[in-house]
């Protein structure tokens, strides 16, 4: 019983720290300019395909998968929102 609450302990410190990336991702965005907020979903497109092949040609589990697609839906909301400002 211990193991698993260290686990949950552990899920919730990450989904935490990928929060925290997210706000500074938004901060970074709104203090960028015009020309800069255009250029970030591609460049952020082109790195999100390079992970999705990394990570394909390795021994990695499929919910670390799921949680690189939900990332990335998360931050293609964002950049859409930011673009529009």
């Amino acid at each position: 019983m211990n193991d698993l609450q260290e686990a949950t302990v552990k899920i919730c410190e990450l989904k935490g720290e990928n929060l925290a990336l997210l706000a500074l991702l938004a901060c970074l965005v709104k203090a960028s300019s015009p020309y800069e907020r255009k250029a970030f979903p591609n460049a952020f497109e082109q790195e999100l395909e390079s992970a999705r092949i990394k990570w394909l040609n390795s021994d990695v589990s499929e919910h670390v998968s799921v949680g690189l697609e939900n990332m990335a839906a998360a931050v293609h909301s964002l950049l859409a929102s930011q673009s529009q400002v």
